[in-house]
């Protein structure tokens, strides 16, 4: 039986990019996908990266044909489209090209010597004294069974999770995840006729028609605006139409001119999970990063840079792991903490309550809020990682003003977003040192994400309410 130190079970960007970081303290790494070699890569996704993860972690940046596009910013509209407000980075970033992004970060690692098996579907682990010590994957070319025996096992699998749903009970891990915490999306590349308005910046359109609980999107994929990424997510856990009939009608109805003839080159639908990390993803032996252990941005749905930040993390924990010769849960766990302390585990978290806001709206709130600048551009920027973004006398009297415009309900959900964001935060900053304190924390976790949902929930348009979902 082969051996090895560290089994990644997952060749997306997650999978590779803690592959890539470890290469060079660790000796024998084996990465295995159920893609075959040339396919890794080739997933369907939105395609954006933000600059600032790549300063975060050191990782190599898209380069030569991978490279798309560099943007700006974010543009965010309301139903109308007349009123927008634009995120704007400090450095900016990248669409990509998926698949070859993906095989550049393959080459990346095999050139550091990491061993990578196409057409390996992992299926469990090998367990032992309650440890994880291996892999079991079936080889999809000879239809056989192999086992391979590690010191920590990775689950870089993606949404299915595919190593960690099967982890055992004793080391806590959280499973199950509610259906409103999931996003079906559909996404299509496309050549149209006339060029994106502005290619420059990445474009959300907040749509209760077109995009329920969600938004559209329209990404610039060339240089010249001719090729752009244009999808939909959609909340999960209600009746809706699906996402392809969605964004079919947002073509037809909202931008005939610009999509209705439009050449599709490829397409496909998902899901994604969209909400805060797992509140346990560590166990002896084993560890999970990026969608598998949930790392994403709930506000946008953004996860590679997620995904990135956590192998960066996963990566410093492994390395001094396989130096020490200890890889229990409780050595593990530092990576567990150090992620859902860091600022991204704290973001992410605050933002999931801002998520579970927007899903509680219409379009038509959205854009009231930005035509009565009740958040303004600097704002919404600072609402990212801050939490006062409407204290002050100035602001009071601009939320003052929109009350009595009729804006009452989304100013009071508003205002008592930005307070549990608060508490959310103080909360992870309390995130447990050990396992033996998560029992206590999940409780008081789960309690008050539970009154956040039942205070805001989700607003479906009452056309599709009424209409049969046959589509």
């Amino acid at each position: 039986m082969d051996e090895y130190d560290v089994v990644i079970a997952g060749a997306g960007t997650a999978g590779l990019s803690l592959a890539y970081l470890i290469a060079d303290r660790v000796d024998n790494i084996l990465v295995i996908d159920k893609r075959p070699i040339d396919n890794i890569g080739d997933k369907i996704c939105g395609d954006a990266i933000a600059e600032h993860h790549y300063i975060e972690t050191n990782l190599p940046r898209p380069r030569g044909t991978s490279l798309r596009k560099k943007v700006e910013g974010i543009y965010l509209y309301g139903t109308s489209m007349e009123y927008k407000a634009r995120i704007v980075s400090s450095y900016g970033g990248y669409v990509v090209d998926r698949h070859k992004y993906g095989q550049q970060l393959l080459n990346e690692a095999l050139a550091k010597g990491v061993e990578v098996r196409g057409r390996s579907q992992a299926i469990n682990f090998m367990l032992e004294d309650g440890y994880s010590v291996g892999v079991v994957y079936r080889d999809l070319d000879e239809d056989r069974v192999v086992k391979v025996r590690s010191k920590i096992v990775v689950d870089a699998t993606g949404y299915t999770a595919s190593l960690l749903m099967k982890a055992p009970e004793s080391w806590m891990i959280e499973k199950n995840i509610e259906k409103r915490d999931i996003i079906p999306a559909y996404r299509e590349v496309v050549e149209i006729r006339r060029p994106l308005w502005d290619v420059e910046n990445l474009h959300l359109h907040f749509h209760s028609r077109y995009a329920p609980g969600g938004y559209v999107w329209l990404f610039p994929w060339s240089k010249d605006g001719r090729l752009i990424n244009f999808g939909n997510g959609i909340v999960g856990g209600v009746s809706l139409p699906k996402p392809k009939y969605l964004l079919q009608l947002y073509s037809e109805e909202i931008m005939p001119e610009l999509l209705s003839d439009r050449k599709i080159i490829k397409s496909g639908q998902w899901v994604i999970p969209n909400r805060r990390p797992r509140h346990v993803f560590v166990g002896n032996g084993f560890l999970a990063v990026g969608d598998s252990a949930i790392m994403i941005d709930p506000a946008t749905a953004e996860g590679i840079g997620y995904g990135m930040y956590g192998a960066y993390l996963a990566s410093k924990t492994i390395i001094e792991a396989i130096e020490a010769g200890d890889y229990s849960q409780e050595f593990l766990w530092k990576y567990q903490r150090n992620y859902m302390t860091s600022p991204y585990g704290l973001r992410q978290a605050r933002l999931d309550v801002f998520r579970i806001m927007l899903q509680a709206h219409s379009s038509d709130d959205i854009e009231f809020v930005i035509r009565n600048g009740i958040l303004r551009e600097a704002e919404i920027s600072k609402a990212r990682d801050e939490d006062d973004v409407l204290s002050g006398v100035e602001k009071f009297m601009r939320a003052f003003k929109a009350i009595m415009k009729g804006g009452v309900k989304i100013i009071k959900n508003l205002n008592y977003t930005l307070k549990m964001m608060r508490r959310v935060k103080e909360l992870y900053q309390r995130y447990p040192d050990s396992p033996a304190g998560i029992r206590e924390w999940v409780l008081e976790e789960e309690a008050l994400f539970r009154e956040i949902k039942n205070r805001m929930g989700i607003h479906v348009p009452d056309y599709w309410r009424n209409v049969k979902l046959n589509r």
